[in-house]
């Protein structure tokens, strides 16, 4: 379960509302391009500016495409264990094939209250968890012990794995060779199939998504050097989409593409002018725009 290359894909919105027709046509060039599944309010889709009923919408949208080769996720990740659980009961039903759920941020829990969140949420619902960890945003970080409790309850079966240290990523491995492993960095992701691992949530597939099924495919058919090569664009991308704090430059660079509207919910803002000049340069190293 869940390998593969997953987009964290983008909301559009127009006029403060949430853009169906663009979004509708990012999820059907994402499966054109045989992306394995998308994730729907991550960090990436600005998430904390959503409400539910705009996640339902955009949900049941996404699952007019759903199929065995592309699978729906849904972020309902917060630092209330107690929210997380009611939000993924309301979705669980719906169709969707998992949930990513980041660890607790502010409130900064001890890896026993990091256990604790995540089998209650595991007990109390119904669906497949991936865990995300990522202690850049959520200033904590699930141990390594703690990862393999948790992968030992029967719903916990992935991890997002966001830190781009690659031995944290061969220990999970090593400990658990049978769990999904996904990265949560494009930056790194060769480095991270070549210590063992499954897949990634990507941010730079929802402007190449061809470019990263590539590099994963490539790799998996033992392929290094057509991977190595596709690598040198994706580590180009990476660059450009996270010289600002994402998702600002990724939404901005589907706006330079014509495929969404240049709209944000505060506190996010449009990019700087210097740094769009780099972003757009960069688009077009890579054949983009």
């Amino acid at each position: 379960m869940f390998k593969g290359v997953y987009t964290a894909i983008v909301t559009p919105f127009l006029n403060d509302v949430i853009d169906l027709v663009a979004f509708e046509k990012l999820v059907v060039e994402q499966k054109e391009n045989k992306i394995s599944g998308i994730v729907i309010s991550g960090t990436t889709g600005e998430s904390p500016n959503l409400t539910n009923e705009e996640k339902e919408v955009l949900v049941k949208l996404a699952l007019k495409y759903k199929s065995d080769d592309f699978e729906i996720i849904l972020g309902t990740g917060s630092n209330s264990t107690k929210s997380v659980i009611e939000e993924t009961k309301y979705f669980e039903n719906m169709g969707i094939d998992g949930v990513l759920l980041v660890t607790p941020y502010y409130n900064k829990p001890t890896q026993d209250g990091l256990f604790h969140h995540y089998k209650e949420i595991h007990d109390n619902t119904n669906i497949p968890i991936i865990l995300y960890n990522v202690p850049g945003r959520t200033s904590v970080s699930l141990s390594l012990d703690t990862i393999i409790k948790l992968a030992n309850l029967e719903r916990v079966v992935s991890i997002k794995e966001a830190t781009a240290d690659m031995l944290f990523a061969a220990e999970i491995r090593n400990a658990l060779p049978n769990f999904s492993l996904l990265s949560g960095d494009d930056g790194s992701f060769l480095s991270f199939l070549a210590i063992g691992g499954d897949g990634c949530i990507s941010v730079v597939s929802n402007v190449a998504p061809k470019l990263m099924v590539d590099l994963y495919n490539s790799y998996k058919d033992s392929k290094v050097k057509d991977a190595i090569k596709h690598n040198q664009f994706v580590v180009e991308l990476t660059k450009a989409l996270f010289l600002e704090t994402n998702p600002i430059p990724v939404k901005t660079a589907l706006v330079e593409m014509n495929k969404i509207s240049e709209e944000f919910r505060l506190p996010l803002t449009r990019m700087n002018e210097l740094n769009r000049r780099m972003l757009r340069m960069a688009l077009r190293r890579v054949g983009l725009f």
